[in-house]
């Protein structure tokens, strides 16, 4: 019994947000979306056998006045196709509320269940510094850019909603553009906020902290390390392909289904990753007083890290 109880205690936190994920899941994909999720099921299954066109019903059965408008513009939009596009249209004068609710209910429970810390120190000038100038230029380069795209990206999906433009445009440009551009800082990023490193022979402490991020995480802060890095990872990927496939007439067709289904990918990546981002900036900047003239200068008082991060500490101990 005495397991048992240690057992959920220690991962109540994962257990919790698995099964949030599973009702999230649930929600999303079959009361929520428009896309037909058997059809996104079998094109995956022929995607793996080398069938990007998406056409899953043979094409010599189907009719020449079929096989011409399949030829033209693709396998049966309305019957098959993952309905991203149209699901958006219908529905996206309903998506930023969502978005503004649930932020406002997450925000709700951070300052509930964690509240606002604050370290009292009492000698400002004792210093430790924590972060190398690499470490912070990689911190702050990677908020930087996520902000932009994540303002650039809404732009985007709730285009019908803010109209178009130049600056629409412009934004719709810069945003695949510096898209791109985040996926090597969100490959360092990854690398140097890999704290579980116990394993790794350190061949220099002093080396090692100038590159990999100090401490340990705790569970919660452990799961937003790992949405971070797989649903970064489907972002990147995503993103990339959109960006690479430039529309051509000529192969339309072929593309065309791949392309809407790397949207539907690249869609449902951001929707994942934004919470487990809000957790964060929530976690490191809003709910510990004094963590972002930290992370600009490097350096955070020594009390500080004693009473609120003493893992850092423990870390430059060794």
């Amino acid at each position: 019994m005495e397991n048992k109880q240690s057992f959920i205690s220690e991962y109540k936190t994962y257990l919790i947000i698995g099964f949030l994920f599973i009702l999230l899941t649930y929600w999303y994909f079959w009361l929520a979306t428009i896309a037909d999720i058997n059809y996104v099921y079998q094109f995956i299954l022929q995607m793996l056998q080398g069938n990007f066109t998406g056409q899953l019903v043979p094409f010599e059965t189907l009719s020449h006045y079929e096989q011409s408008k399949v030829g033209l513009f693709g396998p049966d939009y309305e019957a098959m196709a993952p309905e991203v596009i149209r699901a958006f249209e219908e529905r996206q004068h309903i998506l930023p509320i969502v978005f503004f609710v649930e932020f406002l209910l997450f925000l709700t429970m951070f300052i509930v269940a964690k509240g606002r810390k604050q370290a009292k120190v009492t000698n400002p000038d004792d210093l430790v510094q924590v972060y190398s100038l690499f470490q912070r230029v990689v911190i702050l380069l990677n908020i930087a850019v996520m902000i932009y795209l994540f303002i650039t990206g809404f732009s985007i999906t709730f285009g019908n909603v803010t109209g178009g433009g130049y600056i629409a445009r412009l934004m719709r440009a810069t945003h695949e553009v510096v898209g791109v551009s985040w996926i090597p800082v969100w490959l360092i990023m990854t690398v140097i906020a890999f704290k579980d490193h116990k394993f790794f022979v350190r061949p220099s402490v002093k080396w090692w902290n100038s590159v990999f991020l100090k401490g340990k995480y705790e569970p919660m802060n452990r799961i937003n390390y790992y949405m971070y890095v797989a649903f970064g990872f489907i972002l990147c990927v995503s993103g990339f392909v959109l960006w690479y496939m430039h529309p051509e007439a000529l192969t339309h067709a072929e593309t065309i289904q791949l392309k809407r289904f790397t949207l539907f990918m690249h869609f449902m990546g951001s929707a994942i990753i934004s919470f487990f981002t809000f957790e964060t900036v929530y976690s490191y900047f809003v709910s510990v007083k004094g963590y972002i003239p930290g992370v600009w200068s490097g350096k955070l008082p020594k009390e500080y890290l004693e009473q609120l991060r003493p893992d850092v500490l423990d870390e430059m101990k060794k």
